[in-house]
C-alpha cells in the first residue's frame, strides 16, 4: 500500500502494487521473473465506514521464456531459446517502463509552499522544484512572489514599478489583474511596501489619542 485519499464524494481511494518478483507460467509452470509489461487495476472493495473503496492495484506481466519460444517456433522460427532471451533483454533495455509517480499535489498544497519561506522547507523543496520545473508559468508566478516578499521583508517599495513590469510580461492574466490594482494607487503601494507602519499601527496610534 503506498497511499490513501479521500475524495470530496466521500470515496476513498487505496493506490497499491504487487510485490511479487516473480510468478508461474500457468502454460508450463516455470518459474519467470522477467517483467513483460505493466497495468493497473481498478478494483471496487466492500465499503469503509459507509465510504466507497476503489483499490487502484499496479501489477507486472511477466514473460516465460519457454512458452513464448514454443509459440514462435510454431510460427516458422527456427532459432533456439537462447535468441529469443537475448532479443528481451535488448527490448527490455530499450522500453524500460518509466517510474511510476506518485498522485499530484493538491493546489492548496502547492500554493503553500510557494508562500513559505525556501529556508523553511524540508522535504517539500525537492517536490516544489520538479513542479516548478515541469510548469513554467508556475515557476515564473514563485520568482514573482518570492520578490514581492522581499520587497516586504527589506521595504524596498521603489522596486515595485519594474515588479509590476515583469509581471505584465509573462501570460499570467491572474497576476495581471494583480498589478491593474495596484496600479490605481501606485504611490500608496509603494509607501505601504517601504514603511515599517500598517494601518493596524495607525488605528492603535488613534485609539490611544482618544484615550489621552
Amino acid at each position: 500500500m503506498e497511499l490513501v485519499e479521500r475524495a470530496a464524494t466521500g470515496v476513498v481511494t487505496m493506490h497499491a502494487r504487487a510485490r511479487s518478483e516473480g510468478a508461474d507460467c500457468p502454460h508450463c509452470g516455470s518459474a519467470s521473473g522477467r517483467v513483460h509489461g505493466r497495468c493497473m487495476r481498478r478494483l471496487a472493495d466492500a465499503g469503509v465506514g459507509g465510504a466507497s473503496v476503489v483499490i487502484e492495484l499496479l501489477v507486472r506481466r511477466f514473460t516465460c521464456l519457454a512458452q513464448l519460444h514454443q509459440e514462435i517456433v510454431a510460427l516458422g522460427f527456427a532459432g533456439r531459446i537462447q535468441t529469443v532471451q537475448r532479443y528481451l533483454r535488448l527490448l527490455k533495455a530499450a522500453t524500460a517502463a518509466p517510474p511510476v509517480r506518485g498522485p499530484a499535489p493538491r493546489p492548496r498544497r502547492i500554493v503553500r509552499w510557494i508562500m513559505t519561506d525556501p529556508g523553511n522547507l524540508t522535504d517539500e523543496a525537492a517536490d516544489l522544484k520538479e513542479i516548478r520545473t515541469s510548469c513554467p508559468e508556475l515557476d515564473a508566478v514563485t520568482h514573482h512572489v518570492r520578490d514581492f516578499t522581499a520587497m516586504m521583508r527589506d521595504l524596498t517599495g521603489d522596486q515595485l514599478p519594474a515588479w509590476m513590469d515583469r509581471i505584465l510580461a509573462d501570460d499570467l492574466p491572474a497576476l495581471h489583474s494583480l498589478v491593474n490594482g495596484l496600479s490605481r494607487d501606485i504611490d500608496a503601494a509603494t509607501a505601504g511596501l517601504s514603511t515599517p507602519w500598517s494601518s493596524g499601527h495607525a488605528s492603535q496610534d488613534r485609539r490611544q489619542s482618544r484615550i489621552t
